[in-house]
């Protein structure tokens, strides 16, 4: 059994070099005691976890396949089911890691919460048990968490409380469909700050696998801050409703879409750095790799999906050429989206694809968007009506199209060794604060003059926002 962190203990140090037996004067000649690999104790997670618990970082954690914190996924029938969810919360300290094996999955039931706050210096790590390193895909479950904010539902609309109680099943498979969803936009499920998910994604059945973060139905008053997944064989982010917002994402290696959101997300999202696998020449799974993608088309139609995004950067491979080529953003149906400050660049497909409602013209405002290297006949733009069209909707018209420019030559963008967008066009001559969708959290965007997840400034201090924590060697600059 291997684990992926080994902990180095020092047999003694300069300072108790004479105790050590090495020097002292004398002439002595004999050699310092042999460094000793020190391996960290292990222990298993598995079942349900039903009272508080927290994971320590003096120890490897074995996630042992699904894991469930709390009860509260039990259908609710009664004010009494919400009152007496089991109020569970699972801490994991700064610099723990666990390692999954290949069944494991993480499941946050709604009425419990993950306190999972690492720091730049000692993130918190979740991956595979089954190497070494962090280039697996898909070789264990991921990280589900789910709420009692609202949902809609798919194709109707409908907000899931209306009709009574929420009880929305969740997707993952037989052992992962829990109910989630309510009416509490403020619901809380804990805080994920200075996580990394690694190697996730499992298919659970057909066209069925597990995103490496899935929030179904979470409220904003959870924090979601400075998270990595890397190498996740379905999407990277997935929103199911909800309200939650996030700050300071770094999706990598990701085999299907990064950021994806629907059935009635509202919510804010500002700096990402998105890229896709450099060594990858197609998807190892039936994916579609984009970078965003918030669908509400056809049967899966949810008008009130709505969010906003700020300072995205989207880099893809050779992963999104060829007959796998695909947009860089899709934005399909009747949903209403901003998308501002933004860099898109080597993505063969095109860069922006929004398909037109069935029943009005789909809400889409794009502002000071720069991009390159974009479809191979160099179009950057794609407005186009869904398969399924009746012929009633509107073809959509983007607000803001004056403020997408492409590079001279459709030539792919310029980054600096942060990651910033160094290009001219991605530098903008008045600082830029998008609205923010109003979803009850007071999200307030900040303020910037640059376009990217990066700020070109060199002399800021903190712009290097994600270096420091992220997975070694997984963020590769163009």
């Amino acid at each position: 059994m291997k684990y992926k962190m080994l902990t180095l203990s020092m047999a003694c140090s300069a300072a108790l070099l004479t105790a050590c037996g090495g020097g002292g004067g004398g002439g002595s000649s004999s050699s310092p005691e042999p460094v000793t690999p020190v391996v960290p104790e292990t222990e298993v997670i598995s079942g349900n976890i039903l009272e508080n618990k927290t994971l320590t970082s003096d120890r490897t954690w074995i996630l042992q396949g699904v894991v469930n914190v709390g009860d509260g996924s039990n259908r609710i029938e009664n004010l009494a089911d919400i009152t007496n969810a089991n109020n569970v919360t699972l801490t994991i300290e700064p610099g723990t890691n666990i390692v999954a094996d290949s069944d494991g999955t993480l499941i946050i039931n709604r009425g419990s919460k993950i306190n999972a706050e690492g720091t730049a210096d000692a993130p918190i790590t979740f991956s595979s048990q089954l190497d070494d390193d962090f280039d697996g895909l898909g070789e264990w479950g991921g990280i589900i968490v789910q709420g009692f904010a609202p949902h809609y539902a798919p194709g109707s609309n409908a907000l899931c409380a209306d009709s009574g109680f929420c009880n929305v099943q969740g997707e993952g498979g037989d052992e992962t469909v829990k109910f989630f969803g309510g009416d509490n936009p403020a619901d809380d499920s804990g805080v994920i700050k200075y996580v990394r998910i690694a190697e996730a994604g499992k298919v659970a059945v057909a066209d069925n696998e597990v995103n490496g973060l899935t929030l179904q139905g979470v409220g904003h008053k959870t924090v979601l801050e400075y998270i990595q997944v890397h190498n996740n064989l379905d999407d990277g982010v997935e929103w199911f409703g909800g309200t939650a917002n996030a700050k300071y994402l770094v999706l990598t290696g990701n085999d299907d879409d990064d950021i994806d959101f629907d059935e009635g997300y509202k919510g804010n999202i500002q700096f990402a750095i998105i890229q896709k696998n450099p060594s990858a020449t197609e998807p190892q799974g039936s994916n579609d790799p984009r970078g965003i993608e918030a669908n509400s088309s056809d049967d899966e139609a949810v008008k009130a999906t709505e969010a906003v995004l700020s300072n995205i950067t989207i880099v893809g491979s050779d992963i999104t050429s060829g007959d796998k080529a695909e947009p860089a953003v899709r934005l399909r149906g009747d949903l209403t989206v901003q998308l501002h400050n933004t860099v898109i660049s080597n993505y063969n497909g095109d860069c922006l694809r929004v398909d037109n409602g069935q029943d009005e013209a789909t809400d889409v405002t794009f502002n000071n968007v720069f991009v390159g290297d974009c479809g191979t006949d160099g179009d950057f733009f794609a407005f186009k009506a869904t398969k399924d069209a009746s012929g009633t909707g509107a073809l959509p018209n983007p607000a803001g199209q004056d403020t997408v420019s492409q590079k001279a030559g459709n030539a792919a963008l310029a980054f600096d060794a942060a990651f910033a967008a160094t290009d001219a066009a991605a530098q903008l001559s008045v600082d830029v604060v998008p609205t923010a969708v109003a979803n009850g959290s007071g999200f307030t965007f900040e303020s910037t003059n640059y376009a990217g997840a990066v700020n070109p400034n060199t002399a800021v201090a903190d712009r290097d926002w994600w270096s420091s924590w992220t997975l070694p060697g997984t963020v590769q600059v163009p």
